[in-house]
């Protein structure tokens, strides 16, 4: 269980503590960006701070306490939550917080007032891409609320041009308050080289030598899956041999089991549930899929194009910056089960595609994706926001 803890009053004057506000119980996408910052920032001279559900804190560790982050478990009844916001409110002055860094307009909204109730410097949200909760209509698709609250936001970090896209066109944000620092990953990690891994993991997951895709992915509508299943039904009348491995959690795990048993695919689908050995699982893969509805700058393909794995996915907001079509990945049309299917069946029947898509999209992530130029310009970005030079000597 993770607990409040005390700022060490020993570290130089010139230090700033920076919050993070997570309003997610679930580890996704934005939480893993959250953390690549979070165990980084005290190298650039920022002490650390999380504020977010317990269940999250305990599924990002153990990597918060190696970095030494200073966490506050809260627990959100509701986005009005005044008690909740009493405890945000104690902790970012005992902690003298300098910048109030969101994920997402769910933090925004509970934390942006709290932060100037309490002095802090700076609000900086980042936008993940468009939130699920906005896919409705009326109250909920529109972004009235949201540009009230971006009132009090300093600066707005887009992971991807799409994700700035929408942040001008629907929230109206100004462009000179938005700041693109696409996501980034530690590529090292998810380099593949190692065949004997392959056999081992591949070994442990039932596999010989079938052609096998992976998805990793929440099993929720946003990524597709149900498209992906139609899918497979198509591509098994050529390749009856083929394995899908689905690895993930979600609400739809039923509904999904129950659709591949309609289909007749039996085995040959995998649900593998929430898994923390995604290199190996790469590893193991011949192509992966992502055939997700919509997306902010999906990590999932800078990982597998990192491990040298062809990709197929959907030509949908901040994907094709990293899959880009016949150059690093094939990209098809949202829920097209059939455009899907084609393009399954085009990497298989064609190795010597499927080996250059691999080769130039693992270049091309290394060029553009590392996780250290994230980190280099979100620190950038908050010394500018506390008048910091770099690394955190006085401006």
């Amino acid at each position: 269980m993770a607990n409040e803890s005390h700022t060490d009053r020993s570290l130089p004057r010139t230090r700033r503590a920076v919050l993070h506000l997570l309003t997610s119980r679930v580890f996704g996408g934005a939480e893993e960006h959250a953390l690549s910052i979070l165990t980084a920032m005290n190298a650039h001279g920022f002490e650390p701070c999380l504020a977010a559900p317990d269940a999250l804190i305990n599924a990002m560790e153990p990597g918060l306490s190696a970095a030494g982050v200073k966490c506050l478990p809260l627990e959100f009844s509701s986005k009005l939550d005044v008690l909740t916001g009493a405890r945000l409110l104690r902790f970012i002055r005992r902690e003298n917080i300098a910048i109030l860094h969101c994920h997402l307009f769910t933090a925004s909204f509970f934390g942006a007032g709290i932060a100037r109730m309490a002095g802090v410097g700076a609000v900086l949200e980042t936008c993940h891409g468009p939130e699920v909760w906005r896919m409705g209509k009326g109250l909920r698709a529109s972004f009235w609320v949201d540009r009230q609250i971006g009132r009090m936001v300093d600066k707005y970090i887009a992971v991807s041009h799409a994700a700035e896209r929408h942040l001008i066109r629907n929230k109206r944000v100004p462009k000179n308050k938005i700041r693109v620092i696409h996501n980034g990953r530690d590529l090292d990690r998810f380099a593949c080289n190692n065949p004997d891994r392959r056999i081992k993991t591949r070994a442990a997951l039932g596999l010989t030598d079938e052609p096998t895709l992976l998805t990793m992915a929440r099993l929720d509508e946003q990524k597709g899956h149900r498209h992906l299943i139609d899918a497979l039904a198509t591509v098994a009348e050529k390749r009856p041999d083929l394995v899908t491995l689905l690895a993930g959690e979600g609400p739809l795990e039923n509904s999904l089991r129950a659709q591949c048993a309609t289909l007749g695919l039996g085995n040959r689908v995998r649900f593998l549930g929430y898994r923390r050995d995604v290199p190996e699982l790469l590893e193991a893969a011949d192509i992966v899929v992502l055939p997700s509805l919509y997306e902010g700058l999906p990590l999932v393909a800078i990982e597998a194009l990192a491990a040298g794995r062809p990709m197929v996915a959907t030509d949908v907001d901040g994907t094709p910056e990293v899959v880009i079509h016949e150059r690093t990945g094939l990209l098809v049309p949202p829920a097209n089960p059939l455009a899907l299917a084609a393009a399954i069946e085009r990497l298989n029947a064609d190795p010597a595609l499927a080996i250059r898509l691999a080769s130039d999209g693992r270049k091309f992530v290394q060029e553009n994706f590392a996780v250290q130029r994230q980190i280099e310009q979100t620190a950038a970005l908050y010394s500018e926001l506390t008048g910091l030079g770099r690394e955190g000597e006085a401006a």
